[in-house]
């Protein structure tokens, strides 16, 4: 069995610790077709890097899982979806929105994009379509409202084959990933709004590895962490 994360960023735009593609193919290569389980905690990153990855994970000769343990947003949710069983901890959100970038030119040059964005937007929705087995015109309606989906709701629309009875972990996304977000759960929005000061990290940074305990607060209820920018904040509720 290898074990694969793929925690922060997709593709080396957003930073040096990012997952690449040929970062990717190169742990699988080296897998030599035994199985392999890959750890999710990503707000997503580049598409194409995302594509490649899912192509590489869909061509692997042999069984893939994909265990979703905070976080798997934007690209990296169409990449999670071509493993062979997709798990969900409990405490992950999965996150599915249209693609987007920037675009600097004359009015040919912004036509060009947009008719690229619109073909981009074809080949996510399709993997949406494959894993769920929902009508497309509903996967793209859930795109347009960049919709945030709870383990349960995730496994109940089809995007996971069923949840884990793992420890609750915390979602992890760079601030500046965040920022690009429309609708990002109020708790985590906040977090990166208004700091609530250091907490115990259910995710110790220096090696990005989950812990097994929860935060819990005076009154003895659970709080969830988020991890910015290398920052870890307990959000309320």
């Amino acid at each position: 069995m290898k074990d694969i994360n793929v925690f922060g960023p997709i593709g080396d735009f957003w930073d040096d610790a990012a997952t690449t593609a040929s970062d990717f193919a190169a742990q699988l290569k080296e897998a030599g077709g035994d199985d392999v389980t890959v750890h999710i905690n990503s707000g997503g990153g580049d598409v194409f890097d995302a594509n490649t990855m899912a192509e590489t994970l869909r061509a692997y000769k042999g069984r893939t899982t994909a265990s979703i343990e905070g976080l798997a947003a934007s690209a990296a949710s169409y990449f999670a979806l071509t493993a062979d069983e997709v798990v969900i901890g409990p405490s992950a959100l999965l996150m599915i929105h249209n693609p987007y970038t920037c675009c600097r030119g004359e009015a040919s040059d912004m036509r060009k994009t947009a008719d690229l964005l619109d073909k981009l937007r074809g080949t996510i929705s399709a993997q949406y379509v494959k894993k769920t087995g929902m009508e497309l015109s509903e996967v793209e309606a859930l795109m347009d409202e960049e919709t945030w989906f709870t383990a349960e709701e995730a496994v109940e629309r089809g995007f996971a084959d069923r949840m884990s009875d793992a420890a609750p972990v915390a979602a992890c996304i760079d601030e500046k990933m965040l920022g690009k977000f429309k609708h990002a759960p109020e708790g985590i929005a906040n977090a990166v709004d208004e700091p609530a000061g250091e907490v115990e990290p259910t995710m110790p940074p220096s090696t990005g590895e989950p812990a097994t305990e929860a935060v819990v607060d005076e009154a003895g209820a659970a709080s969830r962490v988020v991890c910015v920018n290398g920052a870890f904040l307990k959000v309320e509720g």
